[in-house]
């Protein structure tokens, strides 16, 4: 089979960049960090965008400290 004229195969295409959660969803500029907020047991963080001047909360799961707290709470009830 014969391809057209216009198509043509990529040959060593670039990779994509990995994914960054500190990446600012508005523009792309990474973030600094402003608050990190653990108390109710979820790590939130705060992030500020210095090329936007807008402020992002991104939640990363669960906290260390209370998985290990739970983690400690069943050995000992044993």
């Amino acid at each position: 089979m014969k391809w057209p004229a216009w198509f043509r195969l990529l040959r060593n295409p670039r990779p994509l960049p990995p994914a960054s959660p500190t990446a600012c969803p508005a523009c792309g500029d990474e973030m600094v960090v402003v608050e990190k907020f653990t108390m109710m047991g979820d790590d939130i963080r705060t992030y500020r965008c210095k090329r936007c001047k807008t402020e992002h909360d991104i939640d990363f799961g669960t906290a260390l400290w209370k998985l290990m707290s739970d983690a400690n709470e069943r050995d000992s009830g044993e």
